[in-house]
């Protein structure tokens, strides 16, 4: 039986390996298996790779495994900051290398007839981040539209992920986020 990943759109996915004309092997994320022989379907996951799930869209691509120095407790102060959140009740915390990003569904369910079209054309976007330095404390950054800042920017460093969490997450759905302006400079 083949190796599959089923995404939060509902949709499967199988992993394709092919040998390339120099020997080496290429992996693909498929939909249809019965498109493909039997051989080329994979029924576990390469040593050393995870099927992982984009955020923001659902994309499924096959990446290593992740490396990371974000602890599941720390993820866990954000889980419950978030269940605590009034008016945001569809988002995703994701893990990266050293960051927590938290995004923030795009869509109501009340703007689509079923769940199933609600599935499938739900997006989240990335609203908050929360990068862990080599020293142990927190960076709580959001993203600058501007020009000049165009990236994550730092709005406030501390040791207390929790309090950060506390005091930027309140925000995530409110223009008011946009009023914290960078750690340590001038508002503009």
């Amino acid at each position: 039986m083949p190796v599959k990943y089923v995404n939060r759109k509902g949709q499967a996915h199988y992993l394709r390996a092919v040998t390339a004309k120099k020997g080496d092997t290429r992996y693909y994320i498929i939909k249809n298996p019965e498109k493909y022989p039997d051989t080329e379907l994979l029924e576990s996951l390469p040593a050393g790779f995870e099927f992982y799930e984009q955020p923001s869209e659902a994309l499924v691509v096959l990446r290593k495994n992740l490396q990371t120095n974000i602890t599941p407790g720390e993820k866990e102060i954000l889980e419950k900051v978030m269940q605590q959140h009034e008016t945001v009740d569809d988002y995703i915390i994701d893990t990266e290398a050293n960051t927590l990003l938290v995004y923030t569904a795009h869509f109501y369910r009340e703007e689509f007839e079923s769940d199933e079209q609600f599935k499938f054309f739900q997006a989240y976007n990335a609203k908050l981040r929360f990068e862990k330095t080599d020293t142990g404390k927190y960076l709580a950054q959001r993203f600058c539209q501007l020009s000049k800042y165009y990236s994550w920017i730092t709005l406030e460093t501390s040791e207390d992920l929790a309090a950060l969490a506390q005091k930027y997450c309140y925000h995530i759905d409110k223009e008011s986020l946009l009023d914290f302006w960078i750690e340590g400079e001038e508002d503009w």
